[in-house]
């Protein structure tokens, strides 16, 4: 594992839960959280970039809100790769034990980066809604 890895993995508590959107979804550990959540984003986007708006703590609560970029060179959320550059606001909320992450929730603007790819993220997952008959 690269330098980033163990750096990032030295904030998360082993036991760590993170609750990711939609199509990201949860994991349970820092094994989890690697391969199913930073490796598809890594692999997805070339010369990320991060622009921490906000960040703070209360207690053992902290939160951040931000945007992400980077250009969109592999799939991502069912989006093939653009070559576009892609800016992803987000806001990420941690519990903190023992100067550890156990639990991290994060909202991304999903619509917004669809918009950035000129589809219409509300009308596509309309159309792709099931039909319930009576």
């Amino acid at each position: 594992a690269g330098e980033g890895t163990k750096q990032w993995r030295s904030h998360w508590h082993s036991n760590l839960t993170f609750y990711g959107p939609g199509g990201i979804g949860r994991a349970h550990g820092t094994e989890q959280y690697r391969q199913y959540v930073l490796e598809p984003f890594r692999a997805a986007f070339d010369d990320r970039s991060l622009d921490t708006n906000i960040f703070g703590c209360e207690g053992n609560y902290c939160g951040a809100f931000g945007e992400l970029s980077g250009r969109h060179v592999g799939p991502w959320l069912g989006l093939e790769a653009s070559g576009k550059i892609l800016a992803i606001r987000f806001a990420i909320q941690w519990r903190v034990v023992d100067g550890l992450v156990q639990e991290g929730w994060a909202l991304f603007d999903i619509p917004a980066v669809f918009k950035q790819l000129d589809l219409d993220f509300f009308a596509m997952a309309a159309a792709a809604r099931p039909q319930i008959h009576s």
